[in-house]
This record gives structure tokens, sequence and C-alpha cells, in this order.
């Protein structure tokens, strides 16, 4: 029991973790079948089963036989509590139930059941099941170590559950960024750290000075920004900036959309500079025009985020520029800009 409760923490992979904790329990109580599984939030017919030690036959078409399982029908009732199949239903009533005579019918001769709902989560819950092919009972004695084991198959479930969807969001927190080319490090409302993404540490150390860093692992202008968000979270600081030889890194922290109010996500984003505007060209272009030709450097996407306006104001502004000055192209913008600055 005691090695079967240490596997159960051993690891964070769902079908790794319940298939070795099964392996251990099928030593402290024997069946010629089982399986566990645990629902997915989209029904409850439809199960990620982690151990199938049962005819393949068994789960085609199982959503159509639900109605009619009576083990899942009275551990639904009972949860976290194992039952045997004298607590379900009468020996009589169980040889004429549709399961008793479908296992029948795909070589499975079911005479005994033992399991249990587990259930800590209303978004999720699984099952844990034993069967018997022979006319041997499960006894109060397997029935006790099973009970004793059950809430530590459910915390084991819980676990990889969470650190799974912690690993998800983790993910895609990491694409979602990406596409924009930002990096990011999420704090809770004391601020400790959470998550951070790929190359968020690639990025600070890129632009500070490893003397900058405090023991927490960030910048202590960065760690004095977020202890004065902490204190008061109903005020956010302005953006931190620190200039590059080509680029600069801003730094912004926001609340974090969808947690709570008092989570933040700290932003790093590095944006190209802007290219100096030669005094002959106030009087060419527009103001509007100055604005996005001092950002030639940034992608349109960027350039329109950061000016309030649309991708396709930003090609047309670029397009009238060219015209203004006689040039082809952003190219020739960028060397005209620095060589008359």
């Amino acid at each position: 029991m005691l090695d079967l409760v240490a596997e159960l923490g051993g690891s964070l992979d769902l079908h790794e973790v319940l298939g070795r904790g099964y392996g251990l329990l099928s030593q402290l109580v024997s069946a010629d079948h089982g399986a566990l599984c645990v629902s997915r939030p989209e029904g409850h017919a439809v199960y990620d089963w982690a151990v199938v030690e049962m005819p393949e036959r068994f789960f085609q078409g199982y959503a159509e036989m639900v109605p009619h399982d009576f083990v899942r029908i009275a551990v639904a009732e009972r949860p976290n509590e194992v039952l045997r199949d004298t607590e379900m239903l009468a020996r009589a009533a169980m040889e004429r139930s549709y399961l008793y005579n479908h296992c029948r019918d795909i070589g499975m001769r079911l005479e005994h059941v033992m399991a249990v709902m587990l259930r800590d989560d209303p978004a999720w819950h699984g099952g844990l099941i034993l069967y018997r092919d022979k006319r041997v009972p499960f006894s109060d004695h397997e029935r006790m170590i099973l009970q004793k084991l059950s809430r530590h198959f459910t915390n084991a479930v819980k676990n990889c559950r969470l650190f799974g969807a912690m690993a998800k969001r983790a993910s895609l927190l990491d694409a979602v960024l990406a596409g924009i080319g930002h990096e990011a490090i999420v704090f809770s409302a004391s601020g400790a750290e959470i998550a951070r993404t790929a190359s968020a540490e690639k990025m600070l150390q890129a632009w500070f000075r490893p003397i900058e860093f405090g023991p927490d692992g960030l910048p202590e202008p960065l760690a004095a920004r977020l202890a004065s968000i902490v204190k008061n979270p109903h005020t956010l600081t302005d953006a931190f900036w620190r200039s590059g030889a080509l680029a600069e890194l801003k730094v912004s922290i926001q609340k974090l959309p969808g947690m709570d109010a008092a989570s933040f996500v700290m932003l790093f984003e590095e944006v190209p500079q802007l290219v100096p505007i030669p005094l002959a060209w106030l009087k060419v272009l527009s103001s509007a025009e100055l604005k996005v030709a001092e950002r030639v450097c940034w992608d349109n996407a960027l350039i329109a985020s950061e000016l309030g306006i649309t991708e396709l104001t930003v090609k047309k502004h670029f397009s009238h520029i060219f015209d203004k000055l006689g040039i082809p192209n952003r190219a020739a913008l960028i060397h005209m800009a620095w060589r008359q600055r």
C-alpha cells in the first residue's frame, strides 16, 4: 500500500500514474478485469480510459450502454464510497441486467464487481472498477483496502489535471505572446511568481546586468515596480523603458484578464528605436505621416497598435510618404532619414 501511495504521487502524467497505481493495486486486490477512467468536461459519457484491462469490445458503443450500466448508476449516487455488486442491486436483477448479459456476449463472464466513483470537483469525476469472472465475492478486507486507497487515486487525478491545465495554459501563453513578440512573467496577488514564458529569462539577461538582479530573480527596477503594485493593486504604474543600441525594452505590468483582479502579468516587449526625422521633412509630411515615418523600423501591426489606426491606414501613409519624398521603399526611407538627420 505504501508503494502504491508513493507511485500515485510520483508523476504528473495521468495515464502513467494511474497505470502504475493500478498495477500495484492488483497485488492487493485480485481481479480478472479492471478499468480506471476520468470523465472529460464535455459530457458524462465521454471518458479518458487511463487503464483498460478488459476486452476491447466492452468499450465499443459504451456511450449507448451508459443508461444500462448499473455499476455507474450505483456509484454515482454514492461518490467516493466503495461499493460491491451486492450493494448495487440484487443478484437476480444483476443477472437480468443489460451489462451482465452484454459482458457474456463479448466473452467476459462478469460475476462480481467492486467500484468507486472518484469525485473531488464538479468539473470531473473518475471511476475505478474491478470485475471477477468467478463466483468469488470481494471481501470486506478488500473493500477496506480500496476505500483507504480511493482518496489517493482521487488526489492523483486532481493533481495530474491541475498541473496538466497549468502546462496547457503556459503553452498557450507562450504561443500567444510569441505571435506578438512579447515575453511575460505571471505573478500572484502577493507578488509570488507563478509562471514565465520560455524566453523571458533570456530577454532579462540581455537587457539587465547581473549586478541588477535581486534574490527573487528580477532586476531591482522591476521588482520595485512590482512591490508597489502589490501594495496598491488598484494603481498600475507607467511602463518601464530601457534604451539599447537598436531597440528599446518596454516593460508593463497589467492585471491578468480572466483571473483574480489582484493577479498580474509583467509584459516584456522589444520595440525598435524611432528613426530621426530630418528638418526638411517637417515641411513636406503631415503630422500623421511623420509619426508613421519615424516608426519605419516597426512592422505595420505594431505601428497601427501604437498610433491607434488600422494597418491599411499605415500602408496608405507609407505610400504618400514615398511619393512626397521621391523614394521607392522603406529601406530607402531609413537610409535617407539617417543621412539627412
